[in-house]
């Protein structure tokens, strides 16, 4: 029986995650429905997040797929678990839970809205500045840091994908100024990569100049990330040194998204900022 709920943040990324495996060993929702003894229907909801899978037969599928111990095993038994409201993920030096329900996240959305006040936002960060974020965190040995690297990229991709998200970066003007690794090339290139995403008809890239910067004070480092249907649904995810906040109730989320707002309102225009990006790139 369907839940009788709105569908969740969290009923979501379970489902899209089971979803992804189903497509990985090629099997069809009725197979994998017939050999699991449950209906194609009941299935079905559970991959769009609209119905709820106690932990249970949530463990069995994950045993049916394969999906052994690890982050994205551990991930999704927590979140069916979880009361909808907000969870926490720790953050360490490899695939982490946080990296991978951000990732789920951003592949099912229709809209992405991001701030960063101290760094490039990472779906717009080329590979030589994302390593020198990397080489000096928990993960500073090479073979992690190759890792989270690589997935990092892997994440961009949903912005060159057929029918992208709306992509609403918010970058202070101080960043464009930051170097990595004291390498000013490094920035250079970094610089001009930002120039060429801003003019995707998708990409709304907004600087928030200098003077005001004290609209800084309003809210730390965060992503808006707004779901395709089914549900009109808007997950907070907040940035931290060692874990990501995931916050789903209605009501913070829209404080938070009020507060997005005020934040674009002192931006510059788009095409302001696209012409300061360029008049800095010029100089590279």
């Amino acid at each position: 029986m369907p839940s009788g709920n709105a569908p969740t943040v969290r009923q979501r990324r379970i489902g899209s995650a089971l979803r992804k495996a189903r497509d990985h060993h090629n099997l069809t929702v009725a197979t994998v429905a017939r050999r699991f003894g449950r209906s194609q229907g009941w299935l079905s909801m559970v991959e769009n997040g609209l119905q709820v899978i106690a932990p249970e037969e949530l463990s069995d599928l994950l045993d049916f797929y394969g999906i052994e111990d690890g982050p994205l095993r551990e991930s999704l038994l927590h979140l069916a678990t979880h009361t909808p409201g907000k969870w926490v993920r720790e953050r360490v030096g490899r695939i982490s839970a946080a990296a991978l329900d951000l990732a789920s996240l951003e592949e099912d959305a229709a809209e992405i809205r991001t701030f960063q006040s101290n760094i490039i936002p990472g779906l717009l960060q080329i590979p030589a500045y994302t390593w020198k974020l990397m080489a000096i965190g928990p993960a500073g040995n090479s073979r992690a840091a190759s890792t989270l690297v690589e997935f990092r990229l892997s994440r961009q991709q949903v912005l060159s994908r057929p029918n992208p998200p709306h992509y609403v970066p918010i970058i202070a003007e101080t960043v464009l100024s930051n170097q990595v690794g004291g390498d000013p090339a490094i920035l250079h290139a970094q610089i001009r990569r930002l120039a060429e995403v801003a003019r995707l008809d998708h990409v709304d890239l907004r600087i928030l100049p200098s003077s005001a910067s004290e609209y800084l004070s309003l809210i730390t480092p965060c992503h808006l990330i707004s779901l395709r249907p089914p549900g009109r649904l808007t997950v907070t995810v907040g940035d931290h040194y060692n874990k990501s906040i995931f916050v789903e109730d209605e009501d913070e989320v829209a404080s938070h998204e009020e507060i997005f707002d005020l934040l674009l309102s002192a931006t510059l225009s788009r095409t302001a900022s696209m012409e300061l990006i360029d008049e800095i790139a010029s100089k590279a």
